[in-house]
């Protein structure tokens, strides 16, 4: 962690800290826990905030793509949780790994759409080219190669259209035609003030209903 920066997941606690100090006695026990939910994300430029945007996004691709209930619900909870496993913002090959086996070590992978094979593959794989899929789908025992891809396709578009804000993004290396339309609609979301709390508050509700 560089010298001064505070992630912003400790800013409410600090907040609640000197609140306290400055009311005299300062005990430990007074300050507010931070939410186990909120605590599965990094800090930085994939906090709990990005994961919701893919949340949302992919749900928008799925409509175009006119997937069903099912495979929806399937590509939602795993756009959500996608990147949790990343390690101070850097891409690499394990990430996905790492998301998975800390879903494991938490309440999550108890929900059973969680404990299935395509969300495994969807969750370890995101890191892997378009390209490489294919030959690593040999690892799970998945019936419906051609389906699977085509679900590993969509949340691949919805996590790259809330990349663009790193300034390298492209349109054109999208999926799906029918990504690009949202383009617009993916940089107009970023600009919104997301607060932690409310998502964290939306997501609790979605999640209970989750099986």
């Amino acid at each position: 962690m560089k010298s001064g920066f505070v992630p912003d997941f400790f800013v409410p606690l600090l907040f609640n800290i000197l609140i306290h100090m400055n009311k005299g006695a300062f005990n430990f026990k007074q300050i507010k826990p931070l939410h186990p939910l909120l605590a599965l994300f990094p800090s930085g430029h994939y906090g709990i905030e990005h994961g919701y945007r893919v949340f949302r996004l992919v749900d928008k691709v799925c409509d175009f793509q006119q997937v069903g209930d099912e495979q929806r619900q399937t590509l939602k909870i795993c756009a959500f949780f996608l990147d949790i496993g990343r390690d101070e913002n850097q891409l690499d090959l394990n990430q996905g790994i790492r998301t998975y086996r800390k879903l494991s070590q938490n309440k999550y992978l108890d929900k059973a759409i969680l404990q299935t094979e395509l969300c495994r593959f969807l969750i370890e794989t995101q890191s892997l080219n378009i390209e490489e899929v294919d030959k690593h789908l040999d690892q799970y025992k998945i019936e419906n190669r051609s389906e699977t891809i085509f679900l590993f396709k969509i949340l691949k578009d919805a996590s790259a259209l809330d990349a663009f804000r790193f300034g390298n993004f492209c349109a054109a290396d999208l999926q799906f035609s029918n990504s690009r339309k949202l383009v617009l609609y993916a940089s107009q979301f970023y600009k919104r003030n997301l607060r932690q709390d409310l998502i964290v508050r939306e997501m609790e509700n979605w999640l209970k209903d989750i099986q």
